[in-house]
């Protein structure tokens, strides 16, 4: 194939998609899809390395004629969200009459996540009233090394204006391998203790991003490519490699920011509600003037000073499991089949799919047991999904990826209908309706919070 082409890669939770852009008309010559390799030695670099070469050996393009390639990721995402972080070392500095509220604003505690989790920290206090002593922060290192803590947060009042003591705790601490975040590095903002706050975040996912960044850009280099690796940011934006390496927190919820600038891109939009959705959540923004909505994101309920788009995660998606209970189906979501390890239905032989029984699963996150599966007469399970609903209810077109067998599609719901007493499309029907009603209220609330006029949506 002649030409330059550019290449965007997106990691979701459930599938790795990559797509082929002609540089100079930016037309689609080429896409490919893979499962997202959770459970391979090299972890979702394992898909990205695959998806790759996939992708150049089917649109037949050699590696010297792509001239980008642009990475969304979920990985700071979902770090945060399975609480893969580390434990942090905090140092808060300041000196004078508002010594007690610096230290209140820089020693935050825990920072909660999802589920019970948290960052944990310990605290340190560096008066600063006649500069940085070399052996005052060496001796507090020595304390975070015995504590067990190699990640380290540097926090200074008004450094924003005047980063030179956080950069002399930096130098000391790199040179003795401290992973190392300093407030200043991450926002130009006051506000101490928000930009504490975000600064731990930030350490907490450096040692599991620095390490992914890394195998990243040698899958990139192995597959022959040598145009540059870029990133997405939360923003829309994008940034090199090394960047992600000291800002990961930036890339937290890149994966949706790519798709919202694709669909401005393609579609046109003035005003709009973007609904994307993937196998595990369905991510939704608003287009006002032709512009995405952004603001300062929240993790973990925790206000920080990274700006990203503003975008509501809800979790449903295509592979979202149904719950039941007495012949009723009584919830959709969050958990998705591929967390319980199961296939989807309407993607099974149908063959192997003939005499399956309706039984209830449990998953290895989830404490309840009463996810909706099918047992084959070979003791094989599959999922019924939200997609399977989609399919029995006739909305997925020939050729779509999320198009099931329809012979599958029959026999699953006539098992289902058999164990319910009910049609098999009243059985869809209240699968996908459950599933709308958890997203509806965020579309509703995106109009009224932007006051986006109804008539004129897209």
């Amino acid at each position: 194939m002649a030409g330059k082409i550019r290449i965007g890669i997106d990691v979701g939770g459930t599938f790795t998609d990559a797509i082929a852009l002609d540089n100079d008309t930016y037309e689609i010559i080429g896409t490919k899809k893979v499962h997202t390799t959770h459970e391979a030695k090299e972890g979702v670099t394992r898909g990205v390395i695959d998806i790759l070469n996939l992708l150049l050996e089917e649109i037949k393009c050699d590696a010297d004629d792509v001239v980008l390639i642009a990475h969304g990721t979920t990985q700071a995402t979902n770090a945060l969200l399975e609480g893969d972080v580390a434990d942090i070392g905090v140092i808060g500095m300041g000196s004078g009459i508002g010594t007690a509220k610096i230290k209140a604003d820089t020693d935050v505690g825990d920072v909660s996540l999802e589920d019970g989790k948290a960052i944990k920290t310990s605290y340190r206090f560096l008066n600063t009233a006649d500069g940085v002593h070399e052996e005052d922060v060496n001796r507090i290192l020595d304390e975070f090394e015995a504590e067990g803590k190699r990640v380290i947060v540097v926090s200074e009042a008004f450094s924003v204006d005047d980063p030179a003591n956080e950069k002399a705790v930096v130098k000391t601490a790199s040179d003795r391998h401290f992973i190392t975040t300093a407030t200043h590095e991450l926002s130009k903002l006051y506000g101490l203790r928000a930009r504490t706050k975000t600064a731990v975040i930030n350490a907490s996912i450096l040692p599991k991003m620095m390490q992914t960044a890394s195998m990243t850009e040698q899958a990139v280099k192995d597959a022959r490519v040598r145009a540059p690796l870029m990133i997405m940011r939360s923003d829309g934006g994008v940034m090199q490699v090394d960047e992600v390496k000291k800002r990961p927190i930036l890339t937290v919820l890149s994966g949706p920011a790519a798709g919202v600038a694709g669909a401005l891109m393609y579609e046109k939009i003035s005003d709009g509600i973007f609904l994307e959705v993937g196998g595990t959540s369905t991510d939704i923004s608003a287009v006002q003037n032709g512009k995405v909505i952004t603001k300062y994101s929240k993790i973990g309920g925790h206000n920080t000073y990274v700006s990203s788009l503003d975008i509501h995660t809800i979790g449903i998606g295509g592979g979202s499991m149904v719950r039941f209970k007495n012949r009723n189906i009584i919830d959709v979501g969050p958990r998705s089949s591929h967390i319980a390890g199961l296939g989807y239905a309407c993607f099974a032989d149908p063959e192997e799919l003939k005499g399956s029984k309706v039984v209830s699963v449990t998953t290895p996150k989830d404490k309840t047991a009463d996810f909706l599966a099918l047992e084959t007469p070979g003791g094989t399970r599959y999922a019924v999904t939200l997609t399977c609903a989609a399919n029995c209810l006739g909305y997925m077109p020939e050729g779509d990826y999320a198009r099931g067998n329809q012979d599958s599609v029959r026999i699953a719901f006539e098992a289902l209908e058999q164990e319910f007493g009910k049609p098999a499309e009243t059985i869809a029907r209240n699968i996908v309706d459950i599933a709308v009603s958890k997203v509806a209220p965020a579309v509703d609330e995106f109009i009224k919070e932007y006051n986006l006029s109804q008539n004129y949506l897209s």
